[in-house]
Parts: C-alpha cells; structure tokens; sequence
C-alpha cells in the first residue's frame, strides 16, 4: 500500500495574519508541484475569521487551487500536530491523479423543502451523477437535529460522506463555512469527488458497550421512559452498581446509550452502535433524553468512554481499513475530530494524528475540531459524538 505523501501538503499559520509569508508559501507549492492541486481545504480558528476571504483569494490565486472547501473550527489538524487553542488557520492542498472535485453551497433555506431529498437531489445533481464520495461541513445553527442527512443519503445514492458540524468562529459563536472563494454563515458547504480517487473512511467513536442490551418498551420522540418494561434510570442505575469500582470511577461522567445501527446482529461489539450523549435525565419519572428521535422496539445499550478505549478503537478500526486497502495509492487525509477528543480525553497533545501516522508512516494530514462528526456507515450518513472520523483519499 504505497503512501504518497508529496500529494497532500498542509501548513499551519499563526497570527498575525501575514499575507506576505501566505503568498510565498503558496507559490512555493505551485513550483514544486507539476500539476495544480485537485483542492484544498481551509480550517479557521476564531482568530482568522476577518481574514478567511482575503486567504481563500491568495491560495486560490497563488497556489493555482480551483477549488477550496472548509469551515470554523475548535481546533486545527496538520500531520503530526494537533493545535488546539492555539489560533491561526491552516491550509491544506491535495493533488489527485485524474480526479475532479466541485463545491456547492447548500443554504438553509432549501432544507425547508417541502420535499428535502428532491432538493438537495436538484441542487447537486450535476454532481452527484459522477461522485465517488463527498465532504460535507454544516452550521450546526441551521439545523435541528440529523433527521436531514437521511435526504442528504437519497440524494447522493449513500455515497461515502466525511465532515461535521462547524464550531462558532466569531463572538457571536456563529460558524464559518468555506466553499470556493466564499464565506458563509448557513447552512452546509459540500464537495463531491469524482474520477481516479475516492475517500475510504475510518470512524472512531471511541465507546465500548457495557452490561446487557435492551429494547426500548416506552418512549416519546427522543425521551427515553422505558426499556425492558423498567424506567430507563433504574436500569442505569442496577447497571451502574453491576460494575467494579475502577469502572465506575471511569462510568462518571462518560456514560452514553448507544442505539443498535443493525438490528439483525445477534451479538453487540463496539463500532456497532450510534453513540448518544444523555441530554437530560428526570429523576421523578425516571426518564433519559437523548438528542436523536427513536422508537419502541429499538435496542440500545449503555457505553462507556475513556481514553484507554477511545485510543485502541482508532488503532484497531484504522489497521483493519489499511489491511483492506492493500495495493491501492493513499495520496492524504482529512480528519474531523470531536472537540471532546484532543488532550482533554488523551492528556497529552497530538494523540489521533500521532496513532495515525504511526500506523500510516509519511501521511500527510489535514483536518479540524469540529462540534459533531459526519460519517458514513453502510449507506447511512449520521452524526456521531466523540468521535474520530477520518477520510482517506484512495485510489478508486
């Protein structure tokens, strides 16, 4: 499984914002490189958000990039550095073989659609003809929960689909999305690739099941009341005190539901849930909310998180993809990492990407800290907490 790592180039840039150290490095890429790049990739901390225009116009100019995507974020990603609360932006640039990319702004009011599949079909219809996967970064202000990513999968086919929820980059906590040479504040901005490279994607999410599974026997949109004819809390609770004292210790505070994603599987392993956190919790009735709708029927399971189990399931999941990968030309990455992840979760900096290139020696990485993750599984594009969800662009 070659690497080639000269075909995704990505810096980091401090404040001051310098347009004079901005124009020279990018035309040192369009020098050192024979082609133009396929696209590129902005992440702004909130520092750079007066200054993201003029930057989309120097990469776009300079770097001879026809085609930028991006957004606010957390955090900033780049090779073997995570740069979490240190400000600037970085710029990320891939250069694919015979591979097109395009972008397309999708405003918020379009998801008010009477019919949102037929829409969004309408808008990316030039591209989703030819797609291989997409990118896909979103406002989480325009949204009120995931239940759209359902419209998104019927207009895409389901094709792979790697992104997130962009953080607020402004004082206002709005968040900046990036597409072509453009700024916007709704929405999502997607891109589609199309031709000798698609993404293959890895998502982490860095929770293991605990005690047993249990069907949901009394619930309201996204209020849990019962599961196996008992309040949900005193389950929890009984599921709690069935642990040792060093798992409960580590239950404080990272205990999660996660909702079975395929309800024809005899046994639950990790990776095999969608990963909730527990919104609220009503001790008088004995209740749990979670932030995603479900209904009677459908199984869950309690999870816990920590750091321990957050790094081995990014470990595990990324050698098993690279084994599937075998023979095929990886030319770079992009992940979007959960806010909740970083040094707060490892304790020490540069945990993902220092797995990933330890695993993936001379991987170029860009990538950013986003408030939710976009990822893929089995033709349905949902959103996931707490996770590490990573693009891989691949030989098609």
């Amino acid at each position: 499984m070659p690497v080639a790592s000269t075909q995704c180039v990505s810096q980091h840039f401090h404040l001051p914002f310098s347009e004079v150290e901005l124009e020279a490095w990018a035309r040192d890429q369009a020098k050192s490189h024979s082609i133009s790049p396929t696209f590129g990739l902005l992440f702004c901390a909130a520092d750079t958000l007066p200054n993201a225009k003029e930057i989309l116009e120097i990469i776009r100019i300079y770097a001879q990039v026809p085609v930028m995507l991006g957004c606010s974020g957390a955090g900033l990603i780049v090779n073997a550095h995570e740069f979490e609360g240190e400000g600037g932006y970085s710029v990320s640039l891939y250069y694919l073989p015979d591979t097109a990319a395009e972008v397309v702004h999708l405003p918020s009011d379009l998801f008010e659609a009477d019919d949102l599949a037929d829409a969004l079909r309408e808008t990316i219809a030039g591209q989703a003809e030819s797609a291989n996967a997409w990118m896909l970064f979103a406002s989480s202000d325009s949204f009120g929960d995931e239940s759209w990513l359902a419209d998104w999968d019927q207009a895409t086919g389901g094709r792979t689909t790697i992104g997130g929820f962009a953080c607020g980059a402004s004082s206002s906590g709005v968040a900046a999305l990036y597409a072509a040479g453009d700024v916007f504040y709704d929405g999502a901005v997607a891109m589609s690739l199309s031709g000798a490279v698609t993404i293959e994607s890895v998502l982490a999410q860095g929770c293991r099941p605990v005690g047993s599974p249990w069907t949901v026997t009394q619930a309201d949109h996204n209020v849990i009341h019962q599961i196996g004819n008992r309040p949900i809390l005193e389950v929890l609770r009984d599921t709690l005190e069935g642990m040792s004292h060093k798992e409960q210790k580590l239950a404080r505070g990272n205990i999660f539901i996660g909702l079975v994603l395929d309800e024809y599987k005899q046994n639950f392993e990790m990776g095999d849930f969608l990963v909730r956190n527990l919104a609220g919790i009503d001790p008088q009735t004995g209740s749990v909310a979670i932030a995603t709708p479900l209904r009677i029927g459908q199984n869950l399971q309690f999870q816990i998180r920590d750091a321990q189990t957050a790094s081995t399931d990014l470990e595990s999941l990324l050698k098993v993809r690279m084994l599937q990968l075998r023979g095929r030309s990886v030319y770079g990455a992009c992940l979007c990492d959960c806010i909740g992840r970083g040094a707060s979760l490892f304790g020490v900096p540069d945990h993902d990407v220092s797995v990933i290139r330890d695993i993936v020696p001379g991987l170029n990485v860009g990538g950013v800290f986003c408030n939710g993750e976009f990822a893929t599984v089995d033709g349905r594009t949902l959103l996931h907490g707490y996770a590490a969800s990573l693009a891989l662009f691949v030989e098609a």
